[in-house]
């Protein structure tokens, strides 16, 4: 063996070396990816629903039966969301609206997800070893990815994952029948037939863009030439769903006119691309919501995929199942952003970045990812595939850089949640902060008697000190000493002979090195008032280096407090048992006193 030859094979022996242990690498990404989005549903969880969450609630203060039809199928804006509906209805009924069950299954549906699109790389796709492992660690990448954190978070976006899933479903379906039909089985495998029938159903029960399955398996049904009987059934099924969905339907006043936004192409395609380069133009994460290197990655992503559609005739005579199933997946993604443009277009490109739009467009970019290992596996020399596991190696990290920023929006998004808790708990009006938890305060404060008496989300088995109770007997008081904090701000909610405080601050616990669980005001011995904690205050932190985060800050309330009565705040820590530490005492008055024994 002469010296070139020697040398062609070390170089095969260390690129085939370099590619598994890179492999390895991006699986355990993909991991590590998959933990912090537990850690986040865990660290923001909350209570209290946010925005279209309290649909349920307000149906059922209002007497509606959550598990009639009339209620399930009701239009929710341009949705029929009868899945995500009846699971609103059973975690009233059986969690309390306590949104463990939404908030669980919103994981579990992406475990699944993720689950499905690893097996159908190895089953479709024949793939396994090093180019398994990749796509697999890309795929959980894409579909845990924190910047998508609202629908992470918000117990309402069961939909928005549930339709993914069912899409990939549908496909995997499909495929599986066409792949039998290949292989002349005797058996015409039906049943996988009515399985994707079943799942694109299921899309289009979950939301709008699931109307794209049906017509999606129909096409694919003819470019696979696959029997009359099936492409009748697909056919059947999209024109009787379709109708199904469409009667008595309502456009939904506050979207954009999609026949008028259909007379604006250039601003459609504008917005479909930032939809998709909005995960490369994160708002304040990759590139600071930057709008034009949104539109131009977007664009360039599109055009990628206009290329893979033009070759779609060459991929289907290959067999190759999986390429087929990404090739849908694409255009079930491209469909679903063209769809909310026409009704958001109007809304401006900005719109675009949306958190939640993140998941169809994190789908979209693992199916390139997918097609661009399918090529670099096409050739002899393993050189292609370690460029793309470097380059996928560099997002990853670059991903792992960036991701405090959509961890503290979530984290932001949650105190404020729990802010407006604390309100609604010491039954202080603070419409302001109310309405970060739904825009008509109104609404929400006519449903809290409701709420109380059944024992709701936020009144059910509550983890907080019981107001009236002493403060001596309800937690462990700690000396001043071992905590860190002040009041910052002190506001009058309303101006009578007993005034509602709004009180800002910040608390530490030196001798646990962690900011207070929650805040609670305490007058004549008594608890008054509740306090939410977590918000962030980066300033603070800066000029205290015994800090080790900058969630410190809090808002806390305290209902009917006399001009002349003396209200001591306390900032709690969650401990067996709770403690209990002193931080400042307000008086109410016409100006605000405050005195505090251990602010800095």
């Amino acid at each position: 063996m002469n010296r070139q030859q020697v040398a062609a094979e070390s170089a095969s022996r260390f690129q085939a070396c370099a590619v598994s242990v890179l492999s390895y690498l991006i699986l355990l990404g993909g991991l590590i990816t998959v933990a912090i989005a537990l850690y986040m549903v865990i660290i923001c969880y909350t209570s209290l629903p946010w925005s279209d969450g309290w649909t349920q609630i307000f149906a059922a203060a209002h007497g509606e039966n959550l598990f009639s039809l009339k209620w399930l199928w009701q239009q929710h804006n341009e949705h029929r969301l009868l899945i995500p509906k009846l699971l609103l209805a059973l975690d009233l009924r059986l969690f309390h609206a306590s949104q463990k069950l939404l908030l669980s299954t919103i994981f579990l549906v992406q475990l699944l997800h993720w689950w499905l699109l690893s097996w159908s790389m190895r089953s479709l796709g024949g793939w396994h070893g090093p180019v398994w492992r990749t796509g697999t660690g890309l795929a959980a990448f894409c579909l845990f990815s924190p910047t998508q954190w609202e629908n992470l978070v918000w117990g309402f976006q069961t939909c928005f994952v549930l339709s993914g899933l069912f899409a990939t479903l549908a496909f995997v379906g499909l495929l599986l029948y066409w792949r039998s039909v290949q292989q002349e089985s005797q058996s015409q495998h039906w049943e996988l037939v009515v399985l994707s029938v079943l799942a694109a159903l299921g899309g289009l029960l979950s939301l709008a863009n699931g109307l794209l399955l049906l017509p999606l398996l129909l096409v694919a049904a003819l470019l696979l030439r696959l029997r009359y009987t099936v492409v009748s059934t697909y056919l059947i099924s999209a024109l009787a769903s379709t109708a199904l969905y469409f009667h008595n339907y309502v456009r939904p006043a506050q979207n954009s006119d999609p026949a008028a936004s259909l007379r604006s192409p250039i601003k459609l395609v504008q917005y479909v691309a930032v939809y998709f380069g909005s995960v490369w133009g994160y708002g304040g994460s990759w590139t600071h919501h930057n709008l034009q290197v949104a539109l131009v990655t977007g664009a360039a992503g599109l055009g990628f995929a206009a290329v893979l559609l033009l070759l779609f005739p060459r991929i289907r005579k290959t067999s190759n199942a999986f390429a087929v199933e990404l090739v849908l997946i694409i255009l079930f993604c491209i469909g679903t952003a063209f769809v909310t443009a026409l009704g958001r277009v109007a809304s401006g490109n900005s719109q675009a970045f949306a958190s939640r739009y993140q998941t169809i467009a994190l789908l979209f970019w693992w199916c390139l990812g997918c097609l661009l290992l399918l090529t670099s596996i096409s050739g002899p020399s393993r050189a292609s595939l370690l460029a793309l596991q470097i380059v996928l190696a560099l997002v990853f990290l670059r991903g792992a850089d960036l991701v405090r920023f959509p961890l503290r929006d979530a984290r932001e998004h949650a105190f404020q949640q729990r802010a407006a808790a604390a309100a609604l708990i010491s039954d202080v009006d603070d419409r302001e902060q109310i309405q970060r938890a739904f825009p008509d305060s109104d609404s929400v404060l006519r449903v809290v008697p409701f709420m109380g008496d059944n024992r709701l989300s936020i009144f059910h088995q509550s983890n907080y000190l019981q107001f009236g109770s002493a403060i001596s007997s309800a937690a462990h008081e700690i000396a001043p000493e071992q905590c860190r904090g002040e009041i910052q701000t002190v506001s009058v909610i309303e101006n009578r002979e007993k005034q509602d405080l709004r009180i800002t601050g910040w608390a530490w616990s030196l001798a646990r090195r962690k900011p207070a669980s929650y805040i609670v005001g305490v007058a004549d011995g008594k608890v008054i008032g509740l306090g939410a904690a977590g918000d962030w205050r980066p300033t603070i932190r800066a000029v205290h280096s015994y800090l080790n985060t900058s969630f410190i800050g809090f808002t806390a309330y305290a209902k009917g407090i006399r001009t002349s009565q003396p209200v001591n705040i306390y900032a709690i820590f969650d401990s067996k048992p709770v403690e209990a530490c002193y931080l400042a005492t307000v008086e109410p008055s016409r100006d605000v006193n405050i005195t505090s024994p251990n602010g800095d």
